[in-house]
């Protein structure tokens, strides 16, 4: 049996957005995945509007908040509502996200199977792939699957990453999130807005995201400083809300892959997107958008290679390193710069409408980090080495990073 075009392995926003493309393009495209469909991920569920913007297809029928504004905290306890008169972004739960991507793609002719592990990933000596899956339950025969392509969608840690030879990211956030029930609705002061008490933990925020019947809380830094703090700092967080600890569920905890430069995201066939490839916004840990982006960005490379054009998916590595570099680069400047002295930065976003302006118009997709950096003259030019002295400002007040 013929070997089939692409195997997409993780059916994630990244996974399901790039089996979608490819199908869109004439692939034949089989999607993956470990678990059972619909499957909930530990994740704040946030869409934001540029995030929204690049997809063909509307997503109200997943959407439960819409929030127009925020309450800013600092570390001190002062607070700030901050309305911004125009959508930011979409709150929904991955388990229905996810879902609802993947019916896209399978609307597109994507070959969608869940509740599969894929044990191994190996590239044969004819340059295609074969991947060994069985059921998750651990019944049944294992499968030997062929493609000509392979799209690692898997997560920091997946198989085709780890079996194909790619180097994993040096350097992770970790974050650690709940539930709070709300049977009545979420409050009255949260809904539409999201919370957020900055600099609460080295490297990172605590947040509330209210959805329809629910508030998703969660505490997240730097892994190496703010690791044994998370559920301390969870805890008095709910309790600083005037929310009782006792009343979370779901308790869980997942790390955030931060990518370096020159990190390797594409070899002849095979390539990562989304987590797999680190694309985790350093300065607001949000992964989404960069998630859906890379799936967009790898399919004309694939496209291209599997007509014979090209003879390795390089193109998709240049496109991530063109688009999407200066951004993670700049994001990850600001992040060290950020935590080494949060106070003024929180004090400006917090006061200044200016600052604000700027992150509505950011998160709106109407900016970027690097024209925000420009405008502001002199920083843009030394960004870079007050990173640097920032980083080593961070790793002497609060260890090895």
């Amino acid at each position: 049996m013929p070997p089939t075009d692409t195997i997409v392995v993780g059916a994630g926003p990244a996974g399901s957005t790039a089996a979608r493309e490819l199908a869109a393009r004439g692939v034949d495209v089989v999607l993956l995945d470990r678990a059972r469909f619909p499957r909930d991920k530990p994740c704040g569920g946030g869409v934001t509007v540029r995030c929204a913007a690049l997809l063909p297809f509307d997503l109200s029928p997943v959407v439960e908040q819409v929030v127009t504004g925020a309450v800013l905290q600092d570390r001190a306890g002062r607070s700030t509502v901050r309305d911004a008169g125009r959508v930011l972004t979409y709150l929904t739960q991955r388990s229905r996200l996810d879902a609802y991507l993947v019916e896209q793609a399978q609307a597109a002719g994507v070959e969608f199977r869940d509740g599969q592990h894929v044990r191994s990933a190996v590239q044969l000596r004819d340059g295609t792939y074969e991947l060994r899956v069985a059921p998750r339950s651990g019944g049944g025969v294992e499968d030997v699957l062929h493609a000509r392509t392979v799209v690692g969608a898997d997560g920091a840690n997946g198989v085709v990453a780890t079996q194909l030879g790619f180097s994993h990211p040096a350097e992770r956030a970790v974050a650690l999130e709940a539930l709070l029930p709300c049977p009545d609705g979420v409050p009255e002061w949260l809904r539409g807005r999201v919370a957020l008490s900055l600099a609460d933990l080295p490297g990172g925020y605590a947040w509330l995201f209210p959805k329809a019947d629910h508030i998703n809380i969660g505490v997240g830094g730097w892994q190496a400083a703010a690791g044994a703090q998370l559920r301390p700092a969870l805890d008095a967080y709910c309790r600083a809300q005037g929310f009782d600890p006792a009343a979370l569920v779901g308790l869980r905890g997942h790390h955030l892959p931060l990518q370096v430069p020159g990190m390797t995201v594409a070899a002849d066939g095979a390539a990562l997107v989304g987590d797999a490839a680190a694309l985790v916004d350093p300065l607001s840990g949000e992964g989404i958008y960069a998630a859906i982006a890379s799936g967009i960005a790898v399919a004309p490379a694939v496209d291209d290679y599997l007509a014979g054009t090209t003879p390795d998916l390089a193109g998709y590595q240049l496109a991530l390193t063109r688009e999407l570099g200066p951004e993670l680069a700049t994001s990850r400047a600001l992040m060290e710069v950020f935590h080494a002295c949060p106070e003024p930065f929180a004090f400006a976003l917090m006061r200044s409408r200016r600052v604000w302006g700027a992150a509505v118009a950011l998160v709106r997709g109407e900016t970027t980090y690097e024209r925000i950096t420009r405008r502001t003259g002199p920083i843009a030019s030394t960004l870079a080495p007050l990173a640097r002295v920032a980083r080593h400002v961070s790793r002497r007040r609060y260890g090895a990073r």
